[in-house]
């Protein structure tokens, strides 16, 4: 398969041409390296026995070399223009026949083939997690007992837990498609963390148990229901046919939050039930309770957008936000816990972590903000260590090496302009300073 033509886009130009109408996006990338495979073919072809005739043809004409690559190049951009830029073309030979390939543009790293995210919310959302007949696990379940399922499976993909989706009676390829939805759930629609593709297998057999069993924190598909008889095999068991997850039983509780586990469950239990049946607002300003309800939040959004029937890329783009805003709390309590994270410029975060807006990727005051910290605690601590947690110190650091603008989180600025209703004439100019 023939991708000389093909231009490696970044990842913001990713981006831009995934939300882009546009389909004549970076028009210019594609032309250019069209017309450099044109002009070395036309140099291989004539080279040594065309060039004297068609200079003087061109003599004849009153037209200069320029001219005429000009004309051609004008004539070669309109034959393309009506290419949708979102797809390259190309194709492959098999067998003497040759089959049309279209290879999509604006695929993240860890999207992986055709699947569906929507099918994978609104298949678990309606159900509740099964209990698992033990205390709560603090990695997990955010919530106690109450915790949405979705936020818990969202939890176990960031704390890389071992999570197995059951389908008995199902095709694999339809098992194949949840796996492939949950890798990029964990990964923010996959743009935002890396790693779970690594560790995914879309289906897998008893055969291959030994194999499956090795990895930390797998995610696969089966459709063996003995899988579901042995818990010691899995954390978390997605069942498609019934839409509940269960926790484990013979997953252990990290010993270091043992003691503090049942306290924090029974306070998050209460916040979450109350919230759930009536939207809670803050007897000092009347403002909602956010910090209490940051994941029912995110799940209600999720489910609204679906049922006003949003587009697979509108949904990815929320849950990409959701965990862009998790991964900015992390450096953050870093640094409260240790004096210095490998997320971001400690110096920077620690000098600005009492002001009113901090070093966050949304805006807010102190307080909010750490009462948002203190309620991810649990899911913080776990993803620290994680694999996905070492691949985005090592892109953070990459990304530094390379970045001509540091010490300023630019994304943290862009919010605060199109969402905060409360800046400060100094802030703003502040920030464009």
């Amino acid at each position: 398969m023939d991708l000389s033509c093909m231009p490696q886009l970044s990842r913001h130009e990713t981006t831009i041409l995934r939300f882009s109408d546009d389909q004549n996006m970076f028009e210019e990338r594609f032309v250019q390296l069209e017309a450099e495979r044109r002009h070395g073919h036309t140099l291989v072809r004539d080279a040594g026995r065309l060039d004297a005739p068609h200079d003087a043809a061109l003599a004849e004409l009153g037209m200069s070399a320029s001219e005429d690559s000009a004309r051609r190049g004008d004539s070669s951009r309109r034959g393309t223009r009506n290419k949708d830029r979102r797809f390259f073309d190309t194709e492959i030979v098999y067998s003497g026949v040759k089959l049309p390939i279209r290879v999509p543009m604006t695929v993240y790293p860890e999207e992986i083939s055709d699947f569906s995210l929507i099918q994978l919310l609104t298949t678990f959302a309606g159900g509740l997690a099964a209990p698992s007949g033990k205390a709560t696990h603090p990695h997990l379940e955010s919530s106690g007992q109450y915790t949405h399922p979705i936020v818990l499976l969202m939890n176990g993909l960031l704390t890389q837990k071992r999570v197995i989706f059951l389908g008995h009676g199902k095709p694999a390829g339809e098992v194949a498609n949840y796996v492939l939805a949950a890798v990029a759930l964990g990964s923010g629609g996959g743009g935002v963390l890396r790693g779970f593709a690594n560790r995914t297998f879309p289906y897998t057999n008893l055969t291959n148990l030994d194999t499956l069993l090795s990895f930390s924190g797998y995610i696969a598909g089966v459709t063996n229901p003995a899988f579901e008889e042995h818990p010691e095999w899995w954390d978390l068991l997605c069942n498609i046919n019934t839409g509940k997850i269960s926790v484990s039983s013979a997953l252990a509780v990290p010993p270091a939050a043992h003691a503090k586990s049942q306290a924090d469950a029974l306070r998050r239990s209460l916040d979450s039930v109350s919230l759930s049946r009536n939207r809670s607002f803050s007897s000092r300003d009347g403002k909602p309770d956010k910090w209490n309800n940051l994941d029912t939040e995110f799940v209600q959004d999720l489910m609204v957008a679906i049922e006003r029937h949003y587009g697979e890329v509108a949904i990815r783009a929320k849950v990409e936000n959701y965990v862009r805003r998790f991964m900015s709390l992390v450096p953050l309590y870093e640094i409260e816990r240790t004096g210095t994270t490998k997320l971001g410029d400690s110096a920077h975060i620690a000098a600005t972590a009492d002001k009113s807006d901090g070093y966050s990727i949304s805006p807010g005051d102190k307080e909010s903000r750490d009462h948002e910290i203190a309620f991810y605690q649990s899911r913080i601590e776990g993803f620290i260590g994680t694999q996905a947690y070492h691949n985005a110190v090592a892109d953070y650091q990459s990304m530094q090496s390379s970045c001509f603008i540091r010490g300023i989180d630019i994304a943290h600025m862009v919010y605060c302009l199109r969402n905060s209703t409360n800046l400060d004439v100094n802030e703003v100019e502040a920030i464009y300073k």
